[in-house]
């Protein structure tokens, strides 16, 4: 009995690398942080994007509020220089998953200014560069170490549960 919770123990251990990835900086875990980041959000808008694309989200907007629609093509126009197909085609892009069109703009400008990640680019802007690295790192540091141990506690509560309540086949007892 003791060796099937170990084993399964060693099992969640092993398994467990992705959930890891969530709470432990990239740069501790020698990974890089994938471009495009996952959240609740933006895998509800992923699969609204599966039904509705851009054009469609285009003209429901432009349904719902035509002078605001007409608005926001023509100061994307005039702001970035784009035609109106350019500019209706970034707009609908927006409107499909906001929140992944602000992480890929982000990064986006962050390689045409040279940076190769968020936190180089946030010290750089600071005013005091040293304070922000040090600010970064000590909470990288302390939320590695909260999910570390969110993780542990969990792993630890189910071994001891299965301690405590071991499986026994039917016809067994």
């Amino acid at each position: 009995m003791a060796l099937r919770s170990l084993h399964f123990a060693l099992l969640i251990a092993l398994t467990t690398t992705k959930i890891v990835d969530g709470f432990v900086p990239s740069s501790m875990l020698g990974t890089k942080v994938p471009t495009r980041a996952t959240t609740a959000r933006s895998s509800s808008s992923s699969q609204l994007q599966m039904l509705m694309g851009p054009k469609q989200m285009l003209a429901m907007e432009k349904k719902k509020n035509p002078e605001k629609f007409e608005a926001t093509i023509n100061n994307l126009m005039k702001s970035k220089k784009l035609s109106r197909a350019q500019a209706e085609q970034r707009y609908g892009t927006f409107l499909v998953d906001p929140e992944g069109f602000a992480l890929a703009a982000a990064e986006i400008e962050r390689k045409e200014l040279g940076y190769k990640d968020w936190k180089e680019q946030a010290i750089a802007r600071s005013d005091d560069p040293e304070a922000t690295r040090k600010r970064i790192d000590e909470f990288q540091k302390k939320n590695s170490f909260k999910g570390t141990a969110i993780i542990i506690v969990f792993f630890g509560a189910v071994i001891a549960f299965n301690a405590m309540n071991p499986y026994v086949p039917p016809g067994q007892m």
